[in-house]
Formats: structure tokens, C-alpha cells, sequence
């Protein structure tokens, strides 16, 4: 299809209908290289603007790690921790080693925090032997702090495992050098609860990786690319009024609420080798539409192989060159380098001519050899009869 744009017109009888169906062909052409042109333009448009998707996969653990978590309030508390083997709290051990206890921070708001940051503690399932829980009792220990002062605490839940610590935005931003995503910056946000004196608080937390493509370029090829791993957490809190908890104390119970690690993966559904794909279908329904409004013809040679491109050598069968009558004396880019109808004509008439000519010389021989034959069977019969009269 593509060599029908840059052949020449040729000379031919109807030359008017020959030009006009040439130029046709070079307009549908143009028409189907804009559409494809076109199309190829909007898909990487498209693709550019394409926010990527995300596929999710559930696998069932054992054990999950304990969230890490950080308290903050605007008077001075202290924090205990417990770890608990049964329901009751029978069996219990001491987790202070994970505390790290509040001191001033120079928050405006909230001035005193401090963080509970287990690295080695995994809350297992109700039949195997534990640990099962993690108590928080938090104490306000300021004397200045008055029952009837409307003050909240603020508690950040975030994954023990990530790379960065969750305490407050400015501290994200120094962390990161404000080079934060929008998903790590709103993980600040996700488990986030404002806490009061004189409840029991059951945390429920579920495990959760986001893998980030880290190689964007090569996920827009189609090329497989390699994560980040971002681990979190998702929580709910139930609040409980207590009556052994007074408005001075409050605790907070961590439990999983289920053992599905979920992996959420970034993936691309657009990428250049997928619209390539379809450019290569287009094209193909393209070719379809030509050769029907065109013919077969139109598209031959086939291909590169047949046409003898770059130096291949054509293959022809032998059948077909045995069966090629042979022009005496006359080579054949003689024959096709005619241009008219009218030049074919004069030479066909050339060629009647000296056929009837030779028609007519053999009549005339032939005729000429039938009367000095008949004369001298006449005169041979003449002299025998002369000689019977004898």
C-alpha cells in the first residue's frame, strides 16, 4: 500500500480515468496514515495522563507485627506497656523496652509525645500459644492538668516496619526533604484519633504493602519494571467506657483484627508496546479497506522477499519460466517499453502486413506450380497419341 503513495503516473489510452485513480489511491493513503498518526498521538496522550492502577492479592499469615504508635498531648504523661498471652491478662510480660516515655517537643499544640515502636513483637492467631495482645496504659501526670479542661490526645498509628517515622508533618518533610508522595504524606492521616481519660480504646489493625513502580520510564515502554515496597497499616478503634479508668488514665488494647496480608501492586494498563499493538491492528484493518476498494493487485509484490529488497535475490519458479513462450529476435523490455495503444497498433500492423504479404506470395507460387505442372501433362498425352497413329 505504502509504494502506491510515491509511484509515478503513467501514460496509458484513457489517461484522464488512469491519473484520477492514482490520485485516489494516494488520498485514501494519506487519510489512513493521519488516522493511524492520529491514534498513536492520542493513546500516548493518554497514556501519559494515565494515573496507575492497582491490583490487589490476599495471602493468609500466621503472625502480624505490632504497629508502632505515637501519643502526643499537651501535659506531661507517661506511658506502660503490656503484653497479654491470654484474654484475661493471666499471663503477661512487661513490653517497656519498646517505650519511648514523652518529653517536650516544642510542638505548638501538643508539646509532650512520645511513641511505642516494637520491633520484635508479632501477635499471633487465638490457637497458637501467643502473645495475643498489646496493652497502652497512659497516665497524665502533670500537676497543673485539671479535670475540667477539654484536652484531647492525638495517637498516629504507622507500620513498625517502614523506613520513616510518623510523628507530624514537619518531621515527615525533614525526614524526607519534603520529597514525600502523596500516599506516604497521607498516611499521617489514616490512622489518626484524638483519645480523652476514662475509656478503654480496641485498636484493630490489618497488614497492607503498596508497591510503588520505582522505574516509571521503563513501565511506559511495557518493560517490567521494579517496586518500592511501602508497608502500612489500615485501623478501626471501638472506645469503651471504663470504670476502673478515671479522667487522669486511659488505655488502648492493640489486637489484629484479621491475618490477610494484602499486597496492593501499581501497574500500568497503557504503556508503547500496547499501542504499537493496536497501531499494527489498525493498520492490518487498513490494508483490508485498501485492497477492497483497490483489488488484490494493488499489493503485490507481497513482500520484501518477493520484491527483492536490499539485495535478496527473486525467486521464480521454473515451471513458469519453462512455460514463457520465446520472442525470436525481439527482446521483451522492447515490447513492454511501449507507451501507447496506438504504438501497439502499428505494430500489429506491420506484423499483419508482412503476413498477408507472405500469404500472398505463397498463393501466387503455389498457383504458378499448378500451371507448368497441367501444361506438361497436356503435351506428354499429345505425344503418345501421335505415336499410336504412327
Amino acid at each position: 500500500m505504502l509504494p502506491d503513495l510515491f509511484k509515478k503516473p503513467q501514460k496509458a489510452e484513457h489517461e484522464n480515468e488512469h491519473s484520477f485513480v492514482l490520485w485516489l489511491r494516494k488520498i485514501i493513503i494519506i487519510v489512513f496514515l493521519m488516522i493511524l498518526a492520529g491514534s498513536f498521538a492520542v493513546m500516548c496522550v493518554r497514556m501519559s495522563k494515565e494515573n496507575p492502577s492497582i491490583s490487589t492479592t490476599f495471602t493468609s499469615i500466621d503472625s502480624i507485627l505490632a504497629p508502632s504508635i505515637y501519643l502526643s498531648f499537651a501535659y506531661k504523661f507517661n506511658i506502660s506497656c503490656l503484653i497479654y498471652y491470654d484474654y484475661a491478662g493471666k499471663n503477661e510480660t512487661s513490653c517497656d523496652e519498646y517505650v519511648t516515655q514523652p518529653n517536650n517537643t516544642g510542638d505548638k499544640d501538643y508539646p509532650y509525645g512520645g511513641n511505642f515502636s516494637p520491633k520484635k513483637v508479632k501477635l499471633t492467631r487465638y490457637d497458637d500459644i501467643g502473645p495475643y495482645f498489646v496493652y497502652l496504659d497512659i497516665n497524665i501526670i502533670d500537676p497543673t492538668f485539671n479535670n475540667l479542661t477539654e484536652s484531647f490526645f492525638r495517637m498516629n498509628l504507622y507500620d513498625t516496619e517502614n523506613d520513616y517515622v510518623i510523628y507530624n508533618i514537619e518531621s515527615m518533610n525533614k525526614i524526607k526533604s519534603g520529597s514525600m508522595t502523596p500516599f506516604e504524606e497521607s498516611l499521617f492521616y489514616l490512622n489518626k484519633y484524638t483519645l480523652t481519660g476514662g475509656y478503654l480504646y480496641k485498636l484493630g489493625f490489618s497488614k497492607k504493602i503498596r508497591r510503588i513502580l520505582s522505574k516509571p520510564i521503563l513501565s511506559y515502554i511495557g518493560f517490567p519494571s521494579s517496586y518500592d515496597s511501602k508497608p502500612y497499616i489500615e485501623s478501626n478503634i471501638q472506645s469503651v467506657p471504663a470504670a476502673s479508668l478515671n479522667a487522669t488514665h486511659l488505655r488502648v488494647r492493640l489486637s489484629p483484627r484479621n491475618f490477610i496480608l494484602e499486597e496492593e501492586q501499581e501497574q500500568r494498563n497503557d504503556n508503547i508496546l500496547a499501542a504499537v499493538g493496536i497501531i499494527a491492528a489498525y493498520y492490518s484493518s487498513i490494508v483490508f479497506i485498501y485492497v477492497f476498494l483497490f483489488g488484490v493487485d494493488s499489493m503485490k509484490p507481497w513482500g520484501l522477499i518477493h520484491s527483492g529488497c536490499c539485495g535478496l535475490p527473486t525467486f521464480v519458479d521454473q515451471d513458469d519460466e519453462q512455460n514463457e513462450p520465446n520472442e525470436p529476435n525481439e527482446p521483451n523490455e522492447q515490447v513492454l517499453n511501449i507507451e501507447s495503444m496506438d504504438e501497439r497498433v502499428k505494430e500489429l500492423e506491420k506484423i499483419l502486413k508482412c503476413i498477408v504479404n507472405d500469404t500472398r506470395k505463397n498463393r501466387s507460387n503455389s498457383n504458378k506450380n499448378n500451371n507448368s505442372s497441367g501444361s506438361s501433362i497436356y503435351s506428354n498425352s499429345t505425344n503418345d497419341n501421335d505415336k499410336l497413329d504412327v
